[in-house]
């Protein structure tokens, strides 16, 4: 896995990181209630076991706050930074650390563990990373065949498809401007708040500008054949005639009569190739 690699969408999107919050609190509470670590057989003893329930949820959510400070700032660093591996590693590390933290601290003041205070955080350690790697795998496992499920449906999708299948295109403010057939786009060419849409009609080349940005239509064409490959430039995959190294950067022929090559960025180089 290369760590300067961007992590997928599904990984980082809002409604997947909301799920994986509420997965991982639900398995907290069971593993607390099951395992018992953090001091609750000698400290929870005789409290009785509808208060001890309450208690446990109270410890589970004042520990998932971690979590969620976490989860948004990392979803406020998305917007206008790229989201790696080596970076999301970082946040799940300093997640269990707080959360480490928290707990040694719950220990000290709420449950007066006399041990160590060194013996309380390793062991926090292990518990809480316990705590978040295991909900944390099992709901990436899940989301990645979901992801995987989606794409093979897609490319079912396409095949089932006509190829004279259009795509719409819209500016800014959500109006539909233009419709391409799909066999005849070409590619996207980035021009400050505006994008130039490169087309075939009647084999003749033509382009029309649009008021909006690369970044809007990835998401508005993500059922399309059109991808992301520069930080200037988005091409139809059905339209590439042919990958080629040149010098240390891979282009992307475009099959058209002029031969166009665009430039692929490293960020979208292993989805491109895939």
């Amino acid at each position: 896995m290369n760590l300067k690699q961007s992590v997928p969408e599904y990984i980082i999107s809002g409604r997947n990181t909301f799920l994986q919050i509420l997965f991982t609190a639900l398995f907290a509470f069971i593993f607390i209630k099951i395992y018992r670590p953090f001091g609750y057989d000698t400290s929870f003893e005789h409290i009785h076991k509808f208060h001890l329930v309450l208690a446990t949820i109270a410890v589970v959510l004042a520990g998932m706050i971690i979590v969620i400070i976490s989860r948004l700032l990392l979803l406020q660093l998305k917007k206008t930074h790229e989201i790696t591996y080596a970076v999301f590693i970082w946040f799940i590390v300093a997640e269990i650390v707080l959360m480490s933290a928290f707990y040694t601290m719950f220990e000290i003041v709420a449950l007066n563990d006399q041990r160590a205070r060194i013996t309380l955080f390793v062991n926090a350690i292990q518990n809480t990373t316990l705590i978040l790697l295991i909900p944390y795998t099992l709901s990436l496992l899940f989301f990645a065949w979901n992801d995987i499920k989606k794409k093979f449906e897609k490319v079912v999708s396409q095949f089932r498809s006509p190829s004279d299948m259009f795509i719409p295109f819209n500016d800014s403010s959500g109006s539909l401007k233009i419709s391409i057939r799909s066999s005849d786009l070409l590619f996207l060419e980035s021009n400050d708040n505006y994008v130039n849409i490169h087309y075939r009609d009647d084999e003749k080349r033509k382009k029309y500008i649009i008021r909006n940005t690369l970044r809007n239509f990835e998401n508005l064409l993500k059922d399309y054949p059109v991808y992301r490959t520069h930080r200037k430039y988005s091409v139809n995959i059905k339209n590439v005639k042919m990958l080629a190294r040149e010098k240390r950067n891979y282009v992307l022929v475009i099959n058209d009569i002029r031969g166009d090559k665009i430039p692929l960025s490293k960020s979208y180089e292993n989805r491109i190739i895939k």
